[in-house]
């Protein structure tokens, strides 16, 4: 009888790891079916220097013009209008505007992350010079759309901070929820939570969940100068997808940060932007 039990349950182990199996096969096929991942080659980009644009903002332009063309190339974006929306929102760092519904739901892809293989400076004439970036891209092509039973809401935030000021906020969703913080600033980018205090958990729904979460934790907001803008990206998201590119410190950068963000799904994930001042 103990030697019939034991192979029983050798059996059912046999069983349950098959199914396991299965089942993250399952997962990861849905995975791959939900996303397609473009190379774009040698997308140019360009942008004249004048009067009131520097060659490194000429530079800064042509590299996301040779984006927004990497995106033409795959044939993610239709509308010409998402295009210069996209182009706008980016380089003006207005990511809120980028975020918005309407965006989101004519953009079905983004650039994942890019290499340059030229940035120069160009003579046309004697009097007209522009700047010219060629990047290798790899593009990401979403097969589904925003969830937009996925809301979220967040309470709190102030425009503008005193140096040394505590900053508390309240975070809520209509679904079960993990959250992923980023600060930007002028000096860095960093994650602002989870952190070396606080882990990353699951959060219930329709709740109001009050930051910090650790009661022995503040958010103090310090600067040496006369006022720094800071803004914060909120990406909640429907299941746990930790954000591993950072130093010890939780120090990365901007293009880490929304590498991460267009790998997500755009039906796993709601991004909310805000922004505000600390004065010193």
């Amino acid at each position: 009888m103990k030697r019939f039990s034991i192979q029983k349950w050798k059996n059912l182990q046999k069983k349950i790891i098959k199914i396991w199996f299965f089942l993250i096969l399952f997962s990861c096929t849905n995975i791959l079916i939900a996303q397609k991942k473009i190379k774009i080659k040698e997308s140019h980009g360009t942008a004249f220097i004048s009067g009131d644009v520097s060659p490194n903002e000429a530079k800064k332009r042509a590299l996301f013009n040779a984006k927004i063309n990497a995106l033409k190339s795959a044939g993610i974006v239709e509308s010409i209008k998402s295009f210069e929306t996209l182009f706008t929102s980016e380089f003006n760092n207005d990511y809120q505007q980028f975020y918005s519904s309407a965006i989101q739901d004519e953009i079905q892809g983004n650039i994942l992350n890019y290499e340059i293989i030229q940035d120069t400076i160009v003579r046309k004439n004697e009097l007209e010079f522009y700047a010219k970036v060629t990047i290798n891209a790899l593009v990401i092509e979403y097969k589904t759309k925003p969830d937009v039973t996925f809301d979220a809401n967040i309470e709190g935030i102030k425009a503008v901070y005193d140096n040394g000021e505590l900053l508390t906020f309240n975070v809520k969703s209509s679904q079960t929820f993990y959250l992923t913080i980023f600060n930007i600033n002028d000096v860095d980018a960093s994650v602002f939570f989870p952190n070396s205090r606080e882990v990353s958990r699951r959060l219930s729904p329709f709740d109001y969940h009050e930051f910090p979460l650790d009661v022995q934790t503040e958010y103090a907001l310090v600067t040496s100068d006369d006022q720094e803008m800071n803004r914060l990206i909120f990406v909640f998201t429907k299941t746990y997808i930790p954000f591993i590119k950072m130093d010890e410190d939780g120090l990365t950068n901007e293009d880490q940060i929304f590498s991460w963000i267009y790998s997500i799904m755009p039906d796993q994930r709601n991004v909310q932007y805000y922004s505000f001042t600390i004065r010193g």
